[in-house]
């Protein structure tokens, strides 16, 4: 029991390091040598990780804010690489130094390979589903969910192959527009020779030309021929009276 209340004790304090480590630090608890937590108004402390919202270190704080802080931001000597998708979250401290258990949701910070920060993006669609239509045409069907998105989308910005069988992102074919609060979605392309095969992809895009990123596709291939034609037809009139209703 000793052993647990002290480990809790030094979750918070730290007179063993004085202080001096990255979580020290960031709550001045290295200003007191490790004996007491100098912000008693309580605070917020900032935290991130690379790659996915997974990743985020939550042992290891990049900022730090006062209890009437309206942002946040990362220490001066935790800078940002280039070509890199960060998550952020942010937990609340008590005025005793204790950390809450939960955390805002994790947001996004993504930097070019110039090192300049990409807009917000908007949720990827899901359930991308392509069937062939008449006269060759593609009809396909997505859908968007608004849920923790970190910027809404304008449009949806549709692509397909051009028969390469890796899709053009460059190369826009249709834009279809986003409505909130509609969950489906639907393009019908023009047609294109039988038995053609297509791949397509759909993106969300913001405003600010910012899309989505994702990589998932769906195909199909084109049905331009008719129905086959029945090959004989025979019609009969039958009386009334003779086993049929009139």
């Amino acid at each position: 029991m000793a052993c647990e209340l002290f480990d809790k004790w030094l979750a918070h304090y730290d007179p063993i390091h004085r202080g001096w480590t990255v979580r020290g630090i960031a709550n001045g608890v290295s200003a007191m040598n490790g004996w007491g937590v100098p912000r008693v108004a309580g605070g917020y402390n900032l935290f991130r990780g690379a790659g996915s919202a997974d990743a985020i270190d939550f042992t290891s704080p990049v900022g730090a804010a006062g209890r009437d802080a309206a942002g946040i931001s990362n220490f001066a000597w935790r800078p940002h690489a280039v070509s890199t998708r960060y998550y952020y979250a942010v937990k609340s401290i008590g005025g005793g130094g204790v950390e809450s258990d939960g955390s805002l949701p994790a947001r996004v910070a993504e930097f070019d390979g110039a090192g300049g920060l990409i807009g917000l993006r908007p949720n990827a669609p899901t359930g991308l589903a392509v069937r062939a239509t008449a006269g060759g045409a593609f009809a396909l069907r997505w859908l968007y969910g608004s849920r923790l998105e970190a910027a809404a989308p304008s449009a949806f910005r549709v692509y397909h192959d051009a028969g390469t069988g890796t899709v053009d992102y460059n190369t826009l074919v249709a834009s279809v527009p986003y409505v909130r609060g509609r969950a489906h979605f639907v393009y019908a392309s023009a047609g294109f020779a039988h038995g053609l095969r297509r791949v397509w992809a759909v993106r969300a895009v913001t405003d600010e030309g910012v899309e989505d990123g994702n990589v998932v596709t769906a195909f199909g291939w084109a049905d331009a021929t008719a129905p086959p034609v029945h090959p004989s037809v025979r019609a009969s009139s039958v009386e009334a009276g003779e086993g049929m209703e009139p």
